[in-house]
């Protein structure tokens, strides 16, 4: 039971929600304060129409009780003058019940309105009706001037009942205007919130993805020492386990075509130095004479070893790159250059082609990798004759820039279309070049270029050499105490 318990508590402690419940959290959380304001709001803006309501409803019943009122008292001033002439006993009991109808209507009308002021507005008109009943009726007195005083009194009560209501009006109007006002307010001072809240969702998916593309990057560049460690939702850590399965399949496919290339590559060699004995002992007949088709027939074999010795020159080249350390030396430039020129004397010499070389460079030796950068430059020069037509020139520029090498090699050949340049780094890919490019390599050569541009922390790229031909620009970090 405990062990269970333990169990279900570690699932709950490592429990993660998926991006489809991130999102609706942080929905959630981004709405939330949005949906109290709103509710409040409402709640308070009902209470107020019911106020609005309330103070029409009762203008309204003020408004028509005040006017019937008005009406009764116009009527009884007209009886009692039709009275004072007919003296009807009909007539004083319709004058006596208008008496009272009138009190009784000022009663409603105090009755309606709540206020002390508008109790003492009708208390002030009761007075002015008993007053004038007393000297009318119980008086019996028959001067018209006694409804002077009601008249006045009406006019006063019918400018202050509608000052009344209009003030009531314009001050619930202004409430609505402020609750309209803080509503806004609070929306206002809400939104950056609710934009945070859903900001910060949209950054944190972000920076994990950013991670996932980092670790795919440097899977990419062959480190397959990395951990990967990836937070997150549910969806994020298995695609973390997958990227951990990816890196070790990787892995192993990688050690086994690098175990691949130095065997193959290694078991060639063995054949290829008897076949290359063998046709050296034919050509030099030390086995006996041969004819002149014989001789073109070696001449093609020969050709043919030698391009086969340059690819698994070439295959050796790739899987020592691949395997290699960062193993740093030193580099003296000139001594690099006459190396460099007397392994292509021959070729160049064969098709009158030459290398213009400018360097910049310090005379003192640079630390840096030694192989590696003489790998870079055979393979450049190499590619560029290749292409280039016979009595043209391969430019090789060297100079320290910036605590950058940059290295520039120049051809003048035919050079690369625009759609080839993403993939003749590539390991293998033969572009599609003119007919009367006759000679054919591994497909390996820029892919070692490349390979070794990015051990050194460098930076690749081609450019369209003027007139024609192609240009590969190299900048490699590079810092040496004392080099200026």
């Amino acid at each position: 039971m405990p062990a269970i318990m333990a169990e279900k508590y570690k699932a709950l402690v490592n429990w993660r929600p998926n991006l489809i419940g991130q999102f609706v959290m942080s929905m959630l959380l981004s709405l939330l304060p949005l949906s109290i304001v709103v509710i409040v709001f409402l709640n308070v803006l009902n209470k107020q129409l019911a106020v609005t309501q309330q103070i029409v409803s009762n203008n309204y019943q003020v408004t028509k009780s005040f006017n019937a009122l008005k009406q009764e008292l116009n009527s009884l001033e007209r009886a009692t003058r039709q009275n004072w002439v007919l003296k009807s006993d009909s007539l004083d009991k319709l004058i006596v019940d208008k008496w009272q109808s009138s009190l009784d209507n000022i009663n409603e009308l105090k009755q309606l309105s709540s206020s002390q002021q508008s109790t003492q507005q009708w208390q002030r008109l009761t007075d002015t009706l008993k007053a004038a009943h007393t000297k009318l009726v119980v008086e019996a007195r028959e001067q018209a001037e006694l409804f002077v005083p009601i008249s006045e009194i009406l006019a006063d009560l019918t400018m202050w009942l509608r000052e009344t209501n209009e003030a009531k009006i314009t001050q619930n109007q202004i409430k609505l205007t402020n609750l309209q006002a803080s509503f806004i307010n609070w929306l206002v001072a809400l939104t950056p919130l609710t934009l945070l809240v859903g900001g910060g969702f949209l950054w944190r998916i972000s920076g994990r993805l950013k991670g996932l593309t980092s670790v795919i990057d440097k899977l990419g560049q062959g480190d397959w020492q990395q951990k990967i460690s990836v937070q997150g939702s549910a969806e994020l850590i298995e695609l973390g386990n997958k990227l951990q399965w990816v890196q070790a399949q990787l892995h192993m496919l990688e050690q086994q075509k690098d175990t691949f290339l130095r065997h193959v590559t290694h078991e060639l060699k063995t054949p290829l130095a008897s076949m290359v004995e063998g046709t050296e002992l034919l050509a030099d007949e030390i086995v006996g004479p041969i004819n002149n088709e014989q001789k073109a027939v070696l001449e093609l074999i020969s050709q043919s070893m030698v391009r086969l010795r340059t690819m698994i020159d070439s295959l050796l080249s790739y899987n020592a790159i691949r395997t290699s350390k960062d193993n740093v030396s030193e580099v003296e430039f000139n001594q690099l250059i006459k190396k460099v020129s007397n392994h292509f004397e021959h070729r160049l010499n064969a098709r009158e082609q030459s290398l213009i070389w400018h360097n910049s460079l310090p005379t003192v030796a640079l630390n840096l990798p030694r192989e590696l950068i003489e790998m870079i430059l055979i393979q450049l020069i190499s590619n560029g004759l290749k292409f280039s037509q016979p009595n043209q020139a391969v430019s090789i520029s060297l100079s320290l820039e910036s605590n950058s090498l940059i290295i520039q090699v120049a051809d003048e050949g035919c050079g690369i279309k625009e759609h080839e340049k993403e993939y003749v780094f590539g390991a293998f890919y033969q572009g599609k070049h003119s007919k009367e490019i006759s000679l054919q390599g591994s497909g390996l050569g820029l892919t070692i270029v490349k390979e070794s541009v990015e051990q050194l922390q460098g930076k690749l790229t081609i450019e369209h050499n003027e007139p024609q031909g192609c240009r590969f620009n190299i900048v490699i970090p590079y810092k040496n105490k004392g080099v200026k």
